[in-house]
């Protein structure tokens, strides 16, 4: 897929006159800003910092040889693991397992992977229907966009910009009250979260030693994802692994804090491996597929 120049001093231009989206920037930035500063707040972040970059530092020394063990052990849990060098590699693997499965609906949850390898226009060209379930990512999908913030994909959108979309797409009645704009999304989503074939995911980090992947959410739409529908493909890029299950803490206590201020995200998913016999949830067939993407040409060099 081509690479095509971005205008970015004509976008800037346009943006800082659009007083609308200069208000929804501001209130937004000052919010995540006071609660991130919340949330750290007379902790020993620096020193959780280290830790969690010293554990990092060990991994990608030996990249190798953890992704060995993680695909070791993750398919004797049931997965099966996948390695693509590009986007291209990626996109190709993805696309034969779910036509393989003739999949035609394919919800997903937030991932800045898939959009790196731009998941959604190949799925989507090959005749399958793929529902972003992140309400961010939700809205934005809906307008046509891309997501324009790695935490809060529609940052740039006030509840205005939503009521008028959200009228305008799911012929709702216009509202701007965000209780009930949430809930004309979830009641939208549910018929999309029952009717799926597959669900398509991120992965926060992979356990090596268990061959785990680890999910981290603050809506429902994560579990449905990967509960609901019998198949589901979880997309991660190879630094994305930690050692071992014991060390996950080390990287919990700081992912939500860093980022929204919150103590820990409102789900977090330990999934490993398939649906067990006597489990009434999650994907009767999982495959994990790990993307290089030039990153060992960066490690390397």
């Amino acid at each position: 897929m081509p690479i095509r120049s971005i205008p970015f001093r004509e976008n800037a231009a346009k943006a800082v006159r659009n007083e609308s989206l200069r208000q929804a920037m501001r209130y937004s930035t000052d919010v995540f800003m006071k609660k991130r500063a919340e949330g750290i707040a007379n902790l020993p972040m620096e020193a959780w910092r280290e830790k969690a970059s010293a554990i990092r530092t060990e991994v990608l020394q030996n990249l190798r040889e953890y992704l060995e063990q993680f695909s070791a052990a993750a398919e004797k849990a049931g997965a099966k693991v996948h390695f693509a060098r590009d986007a291209a590699l990626a996109r190709q693997t993805m696309a034969s397992i779910l036509t393989r499965h003739a999949v035609k609906k394919i919800v997903k949850a937030k991932s800045m992977v898939t959009e790196e390898i731009h998941l959604n226009q190949h799925l989507e060209s090959l005749g399958m229907e793929v529902t972003e379930t992140d309400l961010g990512e939700y809205i934005v999908q809906l307008a046509g966009e891309k997501p324009s913030h790695i935490l809060a994909p529609a940052i740039h959108k006030n509840r205005y910009d939503i009521g008028r979309l959200l009228a305008d797409k799911l012929g709702v009645e216009y509202s701007h009250d965000p209780e009930v704009l949430t809930k004309v999304a979830r009641r939208a989503l549910r018929a999309k979260f029952l009717a799926a074939d597959a669900g398509i995911t991120g992965g926060n980090f992979a356990v090596a030693e268990t061959g785990t992947i680890v999910i981290f959410t603050n809506e429902g739409n994560g579990r449905m994802v990967t509960t609901l529908p019998p198949l589901h493909i979880a997309v991660l890029t190879i630094e994305k692994i930690i050692p071992t299950l014991s060390q996950l803490g080390a990287f919990s206590r700081l992912l939500a804090r860093g980022a929204t201020g919150q103590p820990l995200s409102s789900y977090l998913s330990v999934i490993t491996g398939t649906r067990k016999p006597g489990e009434a949830t999650g994907a009767q067939e999982l495959h994990i597929v790990f993307l290089d993407n030039g990153r060992f040409d960066i490690l390397e060099g």
